[in-house]
Formats: structure tokens, C-alpha cells, sequence
């Protein structure tokens, strides 16, 4: 049973929120402030944090900064409980390295379904040694500036992650270089057994040519729990989109060999890539540009510098859409399985195994494909007990012609005229008067005296 650890520093609230946990299943510990958030959370190692941002004495800001420099804790999920829904207070969260945010009042069913991926991510064992070498690495580089950082993040050991919260893991993920050995690309996943509570994070390509922009966007958007992949100008990224997966492509316009029009020009006119979501990022306010990337099919278009929620926004938007798209296409999908079903009914050559993927849904349209497998199952019984019938009837039939023409051939033959004329004669004979010359009579015995 998951442990989570709720720091609150209202009784109300925390009573609460216990509450609502525990009868959701969790095991609950509280603390009312942040010093007592950093001696629980040390101590009682738990699954998750749930974190107040305004505690006395140590506020949550400072508490989630120390737990995540602290390699025995900066492996534990954070999530922000707090009623400061600036972008400010939010960006200063996420700096401070939680992985996610919840303002208050709480929508119960979006943090219960924050609290369980999260906890799905943090199940996988690599992610402490992770923790430990990215602290080292990124409390090495913080003297040095930002170029000095991206030198450290470029020289961390395949198998851990630059992100501050520790969200994506390259090994688990299948991380190798592009053609130029210089980027970091999805492996396809391979066929494996699904755990349920594997929560498999959004994958996004960021094609941006300068190299601290580029790691910057990557952390941020870690931050937010997405799968981050990297390409310095447009080839690459080109090369990227058709050798992997993507869910959603952030494309600047302005880079050397491939800008961002040409990027999103290759994508639209490829059948199979036009449905990918683009949003072009440039720090050129030209609106003309911005009309030219709408009318080109970018999905979206956002100006430098952005505002980390109005990018979150954003890009939850696209993901939104695509995810609509891709459930009406799945839906279109199911349908014409369903009408090619009703076609091979009718044709007599329904295979049940047609109609599997579409009855195993569990809308309206998989309950009509349950019920019209069965009844085209039992149709199909129908007309095969009809046709066993038909050729026992066919059989029947056969046998009683030949009957007839076996009685036919018998009374044309000479034989069977000579006795019908002889049974005709005996039959006359009987039923006319006897004669007393060639006929013997029976005459009544006379009673004995």
C-alpha cells in the first residue's frame, strides 16, 4: 500500500485531506510544517509527497529545494498543494524541482490520477542512483554558468537524466544517438508484458539550434513529466520524425541549414506525419510569420521568452487534440470493421475473430459489436443446420424418383401384363355366379341325428 506524506500546516485541511486519502487506499503521514516535512521524509522514506507551499517556519518552496539536493530523498515524487496559482509561485515550484502542481481547491480526481502516475514513475529502481548523479553533476556545474552546466549535462552517464526532477530515464526508455552521434533518440518500445500501472510519459521533439535554450526547454518540460528528445536544426529533427514517434514537435523557425517553414512544410506534405502536432516557437514578433505557420498547419505559435504555464497550456492543448483525433480515428477504424462484419454475414462468411478488437471496447460501440457477433454467430448455426436440411431433403427426394422409375420399368415389362390380365380374370371370375360344370360348389353340412 503506497505512503504518502501530506504537509499541511492547517488542521483543517490536513484533517481533510487525510481523510479523502485514506479512504482512497493510501497510507497517510502528516506534517504541519517544513522542518517536520524534512524529518518524516528522511526518516520514513515515502512513496510521495503532497506539499503546502505556505508552511511557517521553512515554506514549501525551501522544503522541496533540500529534498531534492538531498540524494536519499530526490527520488521522491512531489506534488503542489497550494492555493498560489500564480505563474510565479509555479514557476519557483517546478524550479525548486516538484513534479507537479494541484491548486486549490483540490480537484480530487485530477490529483488521484496525478498521485498514481507518479507513483507508476517512481517505481522504477534506477531513478535514486539517477538522483545521486545528477546532484553531483549539476552542484559541479553551478559555479560555471549555464554553458559550463550543458557541458555537465552532456557528460552524465547514459543511464541517468539532466532533468532536475529525475522524470525521464534513458536507459528504460531505449535512448540512442542520431546519425550524428550528437542527440539522444527514442528506441520504438518493444513488445512487452503491460503492467497496468505503467504510465508511459508523452514524447516530445525540441528542434531548437542553440544549445542552452534547447537544455533549458528540455528540464522544464521534464518538470511536467513529458519524454524530452533533442535536435539542433532541422535535418535532424527531420531525420528524428521519420525514424520515431513523436506526440507533439516545438520547432524554432530560425536555424542554419533547415529553418522551422521547411521543417513544417516536409511534415504536413508526409501522410503519415501530418497529423503530428507542431507549435513553432521564434523570438521574432512579426505576425505575418505567425499567420504564415497557422496557414502552413502549426498548431499553435509561441513567442520568446514564453511563459512556462502558457507553454504547459499550450502544449496540453495539442496533446488534447491529438489525443481526440486519435480516439475518432480509432473510432472510424472500429466502425468499418463493423459494417465489413455485416458484409460477410451476408456474403455467409463471418469470421467472429473479425469483430475481437472492436467487442473488447468498453463504450457503446463495443457493446453493438458484443451483440451483433453473438447474433451473427447464431445466424450463422441457422444456416448451417438450413443447409444440412436442404441436403437431407435433396436426398429424399432423389430416393423417391428413383423409386418411381424402378415401378415404371417393372409394369412396362410383358410379365407384368400377362399377371395384370390374369389378376383381372380372377377378380371377374369372383364376383360372377358360380358354374356348376367347372366350378365346385360348398354345399352346408347337414346337422348329425
Amino acid at each position: 500500500m503506497p505512503r504518502l506524506l501530506l504537509v499541511e500546516d492547517e488542521q483543517v485541511n490536513r484533517d481533510l485531506f487525510r481523510r479523502r486519502l485514506e479512504r482512497k487506499g493510501y497510507t497517510v503521514l502528516t506534517a504541519e510544517d517544513g522542518a517536520s516535512a524534512l524529518s518524516l521524509t528522511s526518516n520514513e522514506a515515502p512513496d510521495l509527497v503532497l506539499m503546502d507551499l505556505g508552511l511557517p517556519d521553512v515554506d514549501g518552496w525551501e522544503v522541496t529545494k533540500r529534498l531534492k539536493t538531498d540524494p536519499v530523498t530526490a527520488a521522491i515524487p512531489i506534488i503542489v498543494l497550494s492555493a498560489h496559482a500564480t505563474s510565479d509561485a509555479k514557476e519557483r515550484a517546478f524550479a525548486a524541482g516538484c513534479q507537479d502542481f494541484e491548486t486549490k481547491p483540490v480537484n480530487w480526481d485530477g490529483l488521484f490520477r496525478k498521485i498514481e502516475e507518479w507513483l507508476a514513475k517512481a517505481q522504477d529502481g534506477t531513478t535514486r542512483a539517477a538522483a545521486e548523479a545528477t546532484v553531483q553533476t549539476l552542484e559541479q556545474a553551478s559555479s560555471t554558468g549555464v554553458m559550463s552546466a550543458l557541458q555537465a549535462i552532456r557528460a552524465l552517464p547514459p543511464d541517468t537524466s539532466p532533468a532536475e526532477t529525475l522524470l525521464f530515464n534513458p536507459k528504460t526508455a531505449g535512448v540512442t544517438p542520431l546519425p550524428t552521434g550528437k542527440h539522444p533518440v527514442l528506441k520504438p518500445p518493444k513488445d512487452e508484458t503491460k503492467d497496468t500501472c505503467e504510465v508511459r510519459p508523452k514524447c516530445i521533439l525540441v528542434v531548437e539550434d542553440n544549445d542552452a535554450n534547447r537544455v533549458m526547454l528540455c528540464r522544464r518540460l521534464n518538470k511536467h513529466g513529458y519524454a524530452t528528445v533533442e535536435a539542433a536544426n532541422g535535418r535532424e529533427a527531420l531525420d528524428a520524425v521519420h525514424a520515431h514517434t513523436f506526440d507533439l514537435v516545438l520547432c524554432d523557425i530560425m536555424m542554419p541549414e533547415v529553418d522551422g517553414y521547411e521543417v513544417l512544410r516536409e511534415l504536413k506534405a508526409d501522410p503519415d506525419l501530418k497529423a503530428l502536432p507542431v507549435i513553432m516557437i521564434s523570438a521574432l514578433d512579426d505576425m505575418t510569420g505567425v499567420v504564415r505557420c497557422i496557414e502552413m498547419g502549426a498548431e499553435d505559435y509561441l513567442q520568446k521568452p514564453y511563459d512556462p504555464v502558457m507553454l504547459h497550456a499550450r502544449i496540453n492543448a495539442c496533446l488534447d487534440k491529438r489525443r481526440l483525433r486519435d480516439q475518432e480515428l480509432a473510432y472510424l477504424r472500429a466502425v468499418t470493421t463493423l459494417t465489413r462484419a455485416a458484409e460477410l454475414v451476408e456474403q455467409g462468411q463471418f469470421d467472429s475473430e473479425l469483430l475481437a478488437p472492436v467487442a473488447g471496447r468498453d463504450d457503446a460501440l463495443g457493446t453493438l459489436a458484443r451483440v451483433f457477433d453473438r447474433m451473427a454467430r447464431e445466424v450463422q448455426a441457422r444456416m448451417k443446420q438450413l443447409q444440412s436440411d436442404m441436403q437431407q431433403m435433396t436426398k429424399v427426394e432423389i430416393d423417391r424418383r428413383e423409386v418411381v422409375h424402378e415401378v415404371a420399368r417393372v409394369t412396362a415389362s410383358d410379365a407384368f401384363e400377362k399377371a395384370r390380365k390374369y389378376a383381372e380374370e380372377a377378380r371377374a371370375r369372383r364376383h360372377s355366379a358360380p358354374n356348376p360344370m367347372t366350378e365346385t360348389m360348398l354345399l352346408p353340412k347337414k346337422p348329425k341325428i
